[in-house]
């Protein structure tokens, strides 16, 4: 069974998969390419006010008022001018998915049962290949120890796993005995996981290349940390980790002196992010569609977008969403799915004055389906 991925304060470990809105890297990048930029996805991500749905208003980069359906915007000269090879201008900037061969290796019944919350049987399933000196085994057991799935007197410390697994030099089990020892309050453990990081980038572990550069970014500010970050994000973004492909999008569309050829792939990067369920791409692709934003103004494709990223747990656009359901902004006009939208994202502390006054405004009945369904939406943030 494939691996899967999940985050911890912006880097990649191996794991499971958990969805959630991707703010800190992204706020990072962008306060460091456009100062200022990063309170489009901060203190603003909530808005629900027409000036603001869409970011700081009067800003052209950061969005501004979102307009009814029907109003026409300019398309911008040579929007999707890409050079290389995978795109043409007649393409209108559609990141097509890569082709994926299909799975033909063996099936991890530990991982399986991981994924699937059996995890007694993961566990089991993983100790019976450990003694063989299985490094994927080892690194699930830590990680069942380390999560507190299963109990640390039952299978003992989490690092020593973790360890084990890194003796056997693979390069997934380096990157994650790494970040492991990152989360260290031990400067000098720190230190040993950012050189064993940096070793399994070096030795092709995408998850590990991604892992890297965000931290060369966050260890040296300014441009100097992007330009070192740079190929490490390409290789990583290559291999499809959205979060790469993610973070090379909002570099390439703001770094002025990079070549042509990558600045006009900001775009296909964004929507291969979009496409691999990178929710705050999803919410970014959303409002350059909907305000018209460095592309073609598309709204109903836009709301299909913003849709998209708050069923995958972004609350900023589960707020959004609601405004445009609430005014038929690339939608019909549905209060009962505003109201669903806007509960959602409030159990994580919005509140908005014209929202409630929509709550105020229905039915018992209606109300009460609204609030089950935002439930189900909210257990996703």
């Amino acid at each position: 069974m494939p691996r899967s991925t999940k985050k911890r304060h912006g880097l990649i470990i191996e794991g499971v998969m958990t969805v959630r809105c991707r703010t800190p890297l992204a706020a990072l990048i962008l306060a460091l390419v456009l100062p200022g930029t990063a309170l489009a996805i901060s203190a603003r991500e909530f808005a629900t006010d027409a000036d603001l749905v869409a970011g700081a208003a009067g800003n052209p980069r950061l969005g501004g008022t979102l307009l009814p359906p029907g109003m026409e915007a300019d398309k911008p000269a040579n929007a999707y001018s890409f050079e290389f090879a995978q795109l043409t201008p007649a393409m209108e900037g559609e990141a097509p998915a890569p082709p994926q061969p299909p799975y033909d290796g063996p099936v991890d019944e530990a991982y399986g049962a991981y994924q699937r919350g059996l995890f007694d049987a993961a566990y089991e399933a993983a100790m019976a290949r450990a003694g063989r000196g299985d490094p994927r085994a080892e690194t699930l057991i830590a990680e069942l120890i380390e999560r507190k799935l299963i109990a640390e007197g039952r299978a003992g410390e989490p690092g020593a796993w973790y360890r084990m697994a890194a003796e056997s030099k693979a390069p997934f089990a380096v990157n994650r005995y790494g970040m492991y020892l990152l989360g260290s309050d031990d400067e000098e453990e720190r230190g040993k996981g950012r050189d064993l990081v940096r070793q399994a980038a070096e030795a092709g572990d995408p998850l590990a290349a991604f892992n890297h550069a965000t931290i060369l970014v966050q260890e040296n500010p300014g441009a100097e940390g992007l330009k070192l970050a740079l190929p490490w994000f390409e290789q990583a973004a290559e291999a499809d980790v959205p979060d790469a492909q993610y973070a090379l999008s909002q570099i390439y569309r703001a770094l002025e002196n990079l070549p042509a050829e990558k600045r006009d792939l900001w775009r296909y990067w964004l929507r291969r992010a979009a496409n691999g369920e990178h929710d705050t791409a999803q919410l970014e692709l959303a409002l350059d569609l909907i305000n018209g934003t460095d592309m073609p103004r598309n709204i109903e494709e836009g709301a299909e977008w913003m849709h998209r990223a708050a069923l995958n747990g972004n609350p900023a656009a589960a707020s959004r969403l609601a405004y445009l359901y609430l005014n038929g902004i690339g939608t019909p006009v549905d209060a009962q799915s505003a109201a669903v939208f806007y509960l959602s994202a409030r159990n994580v502390g919005l509140r908005d004055d014209e929202m409630e006054k929509l709550l105020a405004s229905l039915p018992p009945e209606s109300l009460e389906q609204a609030m089950l369904r935002s439930r189900a939406i909210a257990r996703r943030y």
